[in-house]
């Protein structure tokens, strides 16, 4: 990982005091993970609505003020404000929820209440009037349009320009930063000094078999005896079904394994990425919440010929697997109380660390 960390940094030196900043919906701070040690940036202040997510900041962020409640609260927008000053922190990250626009969730409302989060987002801009912006959302957050006619992105971008700020926006794949992860994100920078602009991409992709093909193969239920390295349980006919499917290829496909319930009967999956073996020899696909589930988006791992016929490791991602594709050293601190849903969730939804790095480098480009 100190490889492609040196490729995206170069030869930067960090500052010699800290340059303190506000993370905004931080949920576990994933995405942050090589700020602080790699170009001096450190999280003095936090919010994370969701209690488990916000103990996991705090556990990773020791030195960070974690504020857990909800920022439309007026008494937590007004402590975050008066924290944000009194820490002195010169600039905001800001990742609010994106189930409400991103295509993966099949009943979004880009018009409900967490559609509306970029709201408080700018209110809190301009009560604190930060020197630089970075908000981060799925790409649907440039172009979708809510009841009341505003485009979000284009309504974040002029307002952010009326309060004197230089802009740059569009959307980059982390894949193009060393992840080896398909993972596309709409990306907006604001700054009052100068412009601060979307960074280079890199011509280097990593494929999951450079990622993960070097760990052990095992089988559903089964632990390989390496930290993280456990694979979760799939019913025993969908295991089946998974073992008669080719990498990179869909059950749906197979002229006799079809997707199946967890009792056997015929699954009423439609979806062509449900029952579907992620491949070898690309970036892994976007990691979802739901990556546990056999009949999730394109959730199973690749697997490899056996003589019988079938193929090996039918089965979903490990933690361990999910640490890499997402771009993070095999022993990052997950806690040891989260559950797997809490630490699939935390993935699924999370800022590729390297991405964050390559774009906070540019501030001081």
């Amino acid at each position: 990982m100190q490889n492609y960390i040196k490729k995206i940094i170069g030869d930067f030196q960090k500052p010699k005091e800290p340059i303190y900043y506000t993370s905004l919906f931080k949920s576990c701070g994933i995405g942050e993970y090589y700020l602080k040690e790699n170009l001096g940036l450190v999280a003095a202040v936090s919010n994370e609505i969701v209690p488990q997510r916000a103990k996991w900041a705090q556990e990773l962020y020791p030195e960070c003020n974690v504020v857990c409640g909800d920022i439309w609260d007026k008494k937590t927008f007004k402590k975050l404000v008066r924290l944000h000053k009194k820490k002195g922190c010169t600039g905001v990250i800001a990742s609010p929820a994106c189930q409400s626009y991103t295509l993966s969730n099949s009943r979004r409302n880009p018009s409900d209440k967490r559609g509306h989060l970029f709201e408080p987002t700018l209110e809190f801009i301009k009560y604190t009037v930060p020197e630089w912006i970075l908000i981060e959302n799925v790409p649907q957050m440039l172009t979708v349009k809510l009841d009341d006619g505003r485009i979000v992105g284009e309504y974040i971008v002029e307002e952010l320009r009326k309060m004197g700020y230089i802009v740059h926006y569009g959307v980059q794949n982390a894949a193009n930063f060393f992840v080896p992860q398909n993972r596309r994100r709409a990306i907006i920078l604001a700054r009052k000094a100068k412009a601060w602009e979307l960074p280079t991409l890199f011509d280097e992709i990593i494929t999951l078999e450079d990622a993960i093909g070097d760990l052990p193969s095992i089988e559903c239920g089964e632990d390989s005896g390496i930290k993280y390295h456990v694979a979760p349980m799939w019913a025993l006919p969908q295991i089946e079904v998974m073992k008669h499917t080719p990498t990179g290829c869909s059950a749906h496909d197979n002229p006799v394994w079809k997707p199946v319930n967890v009792d056997g009967t015929p699954s009423k999956a439609k979806f062509h990425c449900s029952f579907q073996r992620k491949a070898w020899n690309e970036p892994c696909n976007t990691i979802l919440c739901d990556s546990k589930g056999v009949s999730g988006f394109r959730n199973c791992h690749p697997g490899r010929l056996l003589p019988d016929g079938t193929y090996s490791d039918a089965r979903p991602l490990t933690v361990l697997e999910l640490l890499r594709v997402t771009g993070l050293p095999d022993d990052y601190p997950i806690p040891t109380w989260a559950s797997d849903k809490l630490i699939r969730d935390a993935f699924g939804e999370c800022f590729a660390p390297l991405h964050v790095l390559a774009i906070m480098k540019g501030l001081f480009d």
